[in-house]
């Protein structure tokens, strides 16, 4: 889950599949607010997407793309936005397209400030081979409700207990009519 937007506003989760060695498929889900949304200076807004096509790879292909600079406009980069590329979606698609199709691991040269890529990458090797060797669930497979939480951002009092403060507004599948984009920016008050 992203921590964009109004906590306990919006549901939202992104997914990235591999297609194969050099291909994934980058999916949203969730149900969001529609049209554009203002975040920092910038106003963004969905991914404009090519029509699609019957080849293995012509569907949900962004108009804005490494072929034509995923559309950067220079005079917004100067005004709103470091990269001047309208939506946070694309920006992270060009950053990641931009390291090429398969990163030679044998040259990463992991820190401590990498702390949690490791661990992540450990836990999920465990788990595949927990599956494979002794056909043993993966960690959550059997426990939905760990899924039913909501991330996004909240401003508090300083002297607030930040967990207690905000169990409702994390909980999933709670409905929250009183809560707005408009909140303090964007951003809502408890």
């Amino acid at each position: 889950m992203v921590p964009t937007g109004v906590l306990g506003l919006e549901v939202r989760a992104r997914a990235w599949v591999p297609m194969d060695d050099e291909h994934t498929l980058a999916l949203t889900i969730g149900r969001l607010a529609r049209g554009s949304a203002k975040v920092g200076r910038q106003t963004v807004g969905p991914v404009e997407t090519l029509p699609n096509t019957t080849d293995w790879y012509g569907r949900f292909r962004a108009v804005a793309n490494a072929d034509n600079d995923y559309l950067i406009d220079r005079e917004l980069q100067k005004t709103a936005s470091f990269t001047g590329i309208g939506s946070i979606f694309l920006q992270d698609q060009a950053a990641t397209e931009s390291m090429g199709a398969i990163y030679d691991r044998t040259q990463e040269r992991l820190g401590t400030s990498d702390m949690m890529v490791i661990r992540t990458r450990k836990r999920l090797i465990d788990a595949a081979r927990a599956l494979r060797d002794r056909d043993e669930a993966p960690p959550g497979v059997d426990n939905p409700e760990a899924y039913a939480v909501r991330s996004g951002g909240v401003v508090l009092p300083s002297t607030a207990n930040w967990v207690e403060a905000t169990a409702e507004l994390r909980r999933g599948w709670a409905k929250h009519p009183d809560l707005n984009r408009d909140v303090l920016g964007g951003v809502p008050a408890v």
